[in-house]
């Protein structure tokens, strides 16, 4: 998904329809979707309803397409988008896992990375 401003794209998330590739996620939620990816960008536009607008676009398509629930992996380090996600229902599960990606530097070095992380659920349609 791409939130854009006129014509310029300001933000973007992914919904992983077979969940967090994690195992130890994927042991605990195995149905359940999962919100990743999301950015906003420049970081001036942060605080501007942006993460929150592509958050209930993804709410919106997961609760579509039959699941009643959606997750996302927050790192622990990032306690800005962890107040946002617990202020729009997500709740604490106590799955906790190395998020691990990569990224290429400008130099075209792949950096490999296992931030800590938790993953939060928010039921949806209504159920609590």
């Amino acid at each position: 998904m791409i939130a854009w401003s006129e014509t310029v794209p300001v933000g973007s998330g992914q919904i992983l329809w077979d969940g967090c590739a994690a195992p130890e996620v994927k042991r605990r939620h195995p149905d359940c979707p999962e919100l990743n990816g999301l950015g906003i960008w420049p970081p001036e536009l942060r605080s501007q309803g942006i993460g929150t607008a592509i958050i209930d676009a993804a709410e919106a398509l997961v609760l579509e397409r039959g699941h009643d629930q959606i997750g996302l992996g927050v790192d622990d380090d990032n306690h800005r988008a962890a107040a946002l996600y617990l202020r729009l229902g997500y709740q604490e599960t106590g799955c906790r896992y190395l998020d691990r990606y990569h990224h290429i530097d400008d130099n075209g070095i792949r950096h490999e990375v296992a931030d800590p992380a938790r993953f939060l659920v928010k039921r949806l349609g209504g159920s609590a």
